[in-house]
């Protein structure tokens, strides 16, 4: 290849360079740390798990352990992907840890999603009175400023009454959420409400191919998976037994996961048992893959995955992106991903 066809290949076929900003109370400061940031992580978690953001920067000149040193609590913001091409915005968050080790100096900064808010934290005791899911979740959202985004289910179970007994309103959405099925996260001023099965139907994000991953491994696991499950009630009122079976789609023997749980009807048992089955077989079938840089992978989204062989390639939901930038590998991405059931 001549010189200017080497040339204007590398034109049209330019490097990506990794990009980020960091603004710290409101303050775009990536420009005044860019030289000392050793490494940026952005942890994005699926299931009512918070968000998290991780910082390392070199400190020889002891900024960060004197005049820089941040307080607890105050509020950074971040974005990160490639330099001219949109970015990230990976949300708000409050510094909840800071740490020093060397030689040589170290400053580590740990961030987590804003919205784990002593508030949202706090005991609290409510009663719900026939209300559905996504009613329950609008109500505690509004006692906190938060919008809800929400896509039900076909079955969106009506409680004539659900208890919150000295609980925090995030610890109580994320439960109601789990034991029913759906899957609960806050992003900035937004409670997302979403049915498992909504998300693992969703059209995936993006197709991956062995040649698009760096490193990869899939666990297939048969210990504590369930081929169905069974929840049971005897109502003390009625002296009605309520009870309802569901089978997993891709489980052909093995036990049966029987449990005893409160429900008003037969609509709720289905859900609890189902629910409870999902959890319990989540891990059967998982990947973990590493990526270059890829701004599109999110907890909730799905992928599609192909090249693996006729066992691995099938479709998967994301439970756990991780963003990372570093001066030794540049942008990576880490996904933690479990098998949509077709």
């Amino acid at each position: 290849m001549s010189e200017t066809n080497a040339t204007t290949t590398a034109l049209a076929y330019p490097v990506r360079t990794p990009g980020w900003m960091l603004s710290y109370t409101g303050t775009d400061i990536s420009a005044d740390i860019s030289r000392m940031v050793v490494n940026i992580t952005y942890t994005d978690q699926l299931g009512g798990r918070a968000g998290e953001i991780e910082v390392d920067l070199e400190d020889s000149a002891k900024r960060w352990q004197g005049p820089w040193y941040p307080a607890l609590g105050d509020s950074v913001s971040l974005w990160i992907g490639y330099a001219g091409e949109q970015l990230l915005p990976c949300g708000d968050f409050q510094i909840d840890q800071l740490e020093l080790s060397g030689p040589p100096d170290v400053f580590h900064m740990k961030c987590l999603a804003a919205w784990v808010t002593p508030a949202l934290r706090t005991p609290t005791s409510a009663a719900y009175e026939n209300q559905n899911l996504a009613q329950i979740t609008t109500t505690v959202a509004a006692r906190h400023g938060l919008s809800v985004l929400s896509q039900p289910a076909a079955l969106n179970p009506v409680f004539a009454r659900i208890t919150q007994r000295q609980e925090g309103d995030a610890a109580f959405l994320k439960r109601i959420a789990g034991t029913h099925g759906y899957e609960f996260t806050v992003r900035g001023s937004q409670v997302i409400f979403y049915a498992r099965t909504a998300l693992e139907s969703q059209v995936p994000v993006m197709a991956i191919g062995r040649s698009d991953v760096e490193r990869f491994s899939f666990e297939n696991l048969t210990r504590r998976i369930y081929r169905g499950a069974q929840v049971s009630y005897q109502d003390p009122a009625s002296r009605q037994l309520i009870s309802q079976s569901v089978k997993a789609a891709d489980v052909a023997t093995g036990d049966t996961l029987k449990l005893t749980r409160r429900c008003e009807n037969g609509q709720q048992a289905m859900l609890r048992a189902q629910a409870a089955l999902d959890d319990a077989n989540r891990r059967m079938f998982g990947t973990r893959l590493t990526l270059p840089g890829t701004t599109v992978l999110c907890a909730g989204s799905t992928v599609a995955l192909n090249g693996f062989g006729d066992t691995f390639d099938t479709t998967y939901l994301i439970e756990v992106a991780r963003h990372r930038l570093d001066r030794s590998h540049g942008y990576r991405t880490d996904i933690e991903a479990r098998h949509v059931a077709s």
